[in-house]
């Protein structure tokens, strides 16, 4: 394995410090032009929405790492036993009496 540049580290830095920066401030302008106009909500601070955006990553992150693959690949035994289920429910034979009373009304008069 490579180590990186240092001008990769130097831009990966740079990101961040102007994510850190504009993204707080683009959710706080966006909630403070919506919200309190469509909810009657408070207006907030540039704080304020830094923690919201911490607070989202937080409830809605897949977790350590964040790599939703590795989330979902723990999910895949259930949806093999469901599907399983599935089919066997739908590949069953449906009993004759069940057939017959099935008919519409108007056919078995004919």
């Amino acid at each position: 394995m490579h180590k990186p540049s240092i001008g990769k580290i130097i831009g990966i830095a740079f990101f961040v410090i102007i994510a850190i920066t504009v993204f707080p401030a683009v959710t706080m302008l966006l909630w403070n032009w919506l919200i309190p106009t469509l909810f009657s909500g408070p207006v907030i601070t540039y704080w304020q929405a830094l923690g919201l955006i911490v607070l989202a990553k937080i409830l809605f992150s897949s977790g350590p790492g964040g790599c939703r693959s590795d989330r979902h690949s723990h999910s895949a035994p259930w949806k093999a036993h469901l599907r399983h289920k599935m089919e066997l429910k739908h590949n069953q034979e449906i009993p004759a009496d069940e057939v017959d009373s099935s008919k519409p009304a108007d056919t078995e008069n004919e």
